[in-house]
């Protein structure tokens, strides 16, 4: 019995003996010839100290019973009912975070389970729009604690695409709604297990962007040579698409013929439009389909009519973009050409290469393996705030530890932080707090997660070693 059912078992009691006593002292024989009440003999002193005294008596007794049974029962189930409501409003505080996640799109860049994903954003030494690696937060809990999380909630990442999300920091979001986003980030939390068994994996990812990067600045460079060839030709193409346009138009206003699928569209238009739609993928490159007079659905998805209205979007958007491309050519042009000369530039310098032999010679006695796990490691776990550039792409990576949201750790800076190789160790197993010194000059800003619940201590110090050993500044 929970404490809810207790409490309505010993209102309906106490009500019971309080009606029973009413009634009590207010039943006595009637006659038609009764006076009024306040002229009305009441009971005698006999009957008042035996029988109806009694009967009050008992009625206590019971209720005082009842009562003394009843209260330790509330008790002992008060700690479980607080416990449910507690249970009940975090359970709806998740379901609302949920709602929130979803509505302000935050799985478009970290995935639907967090699991981290891309974003689009245009990265400002090139002005090339990259694909930004957007970091897991299914896993944020164990680098950040609530306060940390909730400052980058409110305040976002500048130079990323990570906007502001508090109304402090200028973004749609309440406390209330923030709290509630934070306890749904709570609740997609992965085990612990699933991020140590992940380590390997993300070594390994990190070694192939470093092994095929200049397949990847190929691949840019072929897409901004794509992207010119397109910005050439949008004024030779503006006729065609308002030409296509405005004949799809007329089509789609047309009642002549006969309508034998009864799908919207006169046979012979269907035909026109399908003749339209390869003259449109050939020359805008538009999507090909046909439609076919007798079906009302040609496609098993989509009917004819709504096909051809998204033919019709597809050649106003045309209509439009090229537009905007043609009046605006020469500003794209220049544009693509100094995206292609930084494209080309980071092929030929590649900032982001590592010698795997001298960081063995130098810091690890030789040992090949070993040089690229901790390189490898760096890579995984700490580029993204101190590389600059990580984040957007290999074309974009500066010299490793170069600094970015974090500060350069790179040329011995690290042993000019820390004097003590254990110190650091420390520090990066539990990260900064605010206000907290570390280091020799350092001072906490709550910003540097701790990587102790994600790492072994052995990698982490092999980070460590790898940073340590780098040479100073000429």
């Amino acid at each position: 019995m929970n404490s809810s059912s207790i409490t309505i078992i010993i209102s309906l009691v106490i009500l019971f003996g309080l009606a029973l006593l009413i009634s009590t002292g207010m039943r006595r024989g009637r006659t038609e010839e009764e006076y009024i009440p306040n002229l009305s003999e009441y009971k005698s002193d006999q009957e008042l100290e035996t029988k109806h005294l009694d009967k009050v008596l008992t009625i206590a007794v019971l209720v005082a019973s009842l009562l003394t049974i009843m209260i330790p029962l509330y008790y002992l189930g008060e700690e479980t009912r607080q416990e449910g409501f507690v249970e009940e409003f975090e359970e709806a505080s998740i379901e609302r975070g949920e709602h929130l996640y979803e509505e302000f799109g935050c799985g478009n860049c970290h995935a639907s389970d967090g699991s981290g994903g891309a974003a689009s954003y245009v990265e400002k030494r090139s002005g090339v729009t990259v694909i930004w690696a957007a970091p897991s937060i299914n896993n944020v809990f164990y680098r950040y604690d609530d306060d940390e999380v909730l400052f980058w909630l409110i305040y976002g990442r500048a130079n990323s695409p990570m906007p502001a999300w508090g109304l402090k920091g200028g973004g749609p979001m309440n406390d209330g709604q923030l709290g509630d986003l934070i306890d749904y980030l709570h609740h997609i939390q992965v085990p612990q297990v699933d991020i140590l068994t992940s380590i390997e994996r993300n070594i390994n990812s990190s070694l192939l962007r470093l092994e095929t990067a200049d397949i990847q600045i190929g691949n840019e460079i072929a897409n901004q040579y794509e992207l010119r060839d397109e910005i050439q030709k949008a004024p030779s193409k503006l006729p065609i698409a308002i030409d296509l346009l405005g004949q799809v138009e007329e089509l789609l206003k047309s009642e002549e013929g006969i309508d034998s699928d009864f799908d919207g569209l006169n046979d012979s238009v269907e035909q026109k439009l399908s003749d339209l739609a390869a003259i449109s993928s050939d020359t805008l490159g538009t999507a090909l389909f046909t439609l076919d007079p007798s079906e009302e659905r040609t496609s098993p998805l989509r009917g004819d009519l709504l096909m051809a209205k998204t033919f019709l979007s597809q050649l106003e958007s045309q209509v439009i973009n090229l537009n905007i491309t043609t009046e605006n050519k020469a500003k794209y042009l220049a544009n693509v050409e100094q995206s292609l000369q930084f494209l080309n530039e980071a092929l030929e310098k590649k900032k982001w290469e590592v010698s795997f032999e001298e960081i063995a010679d130098s810091t690890f006695s030789g040992d090949y393996e070993t040089a690229r796990r901790a390189v490898a490691l760096f890579n995984a776990y700490c580029a993204r705030c101190h590389t600059a550039g990580y984040s957007a792409g290999v074309s974009y990576t500066q010299e490793v530890a170069s600094g970015g949201l974090g500060p350069a750790l790179r040329a011995g800076r690290a042993n000019v932080q820390f004097r003590e190789r254990e110190d650091m160790i420390e520090f990066i197993i539990n990260g900064s707090y605010i206000g907290k010194a570390y280091g020799v000059n350092g001072v906490g800003q709550g910003r540097m997660p701790g990587f102790g619940p994600l790492l072994p201590e052995s990698d982490i110090a092999l980070i460590i070693d790898f940073l340590r050993g780098m040479a100073p500044d000429a």
